[in-house]
């Protein structure tokens, strides 16, 4: 009985875990940098693999969909925004994706938050 009582705590937390980062996966990203905006899509487009990611088409001025076998992969999508002192507003948010249970079962949806990481450190 303890055994059955365990599993379930186990499979209830991995569901537990599951919307967490489902949550998580939903945010949208943001900085402004000090970078130019071309510099800063250079930055960007650096932070993606050519391996692992593709152009697509979507909603922001850079959009890249993770490669996977049946397409089920995020798409990140990032905006640009120049800034009047010659910095760069920087957007980045998982503009696609396909869930399974309710919970996000796209890969890739964590590079939204490296992106702006990297922004950040490049500046």
């Amino acid at each position: 009985m303890s055994i059955l009582l365990i599993l379930i705590l186990v499979l209830i937390a991995l569901f537990a875990f599951g919307f967490w980062t489902s949550a998580r996966a939903k945010r949208q990203y943001e900085t402004v940098t000090s970078l130019s905006p071309a510099r800063a899509r250079q930055v960007i487009e650096d932070s993606f693999s050519k391996v692992l990611w593709a152009d697509v088409q979507g909603p922001g001025d850079i959009n890249k969909r993770r490669r996977t076998i049946n397409d089920s992969g995020a798409v990140i999508s990032i905006h640009l925004q120049p800034v009047d002192d010659g910095r760069t507003h920087v957007t980045a948010w998982m503009s696609a994706w396909k869930t399974k249970y309710g919970m996000v079962a796209s890969g890739g949806w964590a590079l939204a938050k490296k992106v702006i990481t990297r922004l950040d450190q490049a500046a």
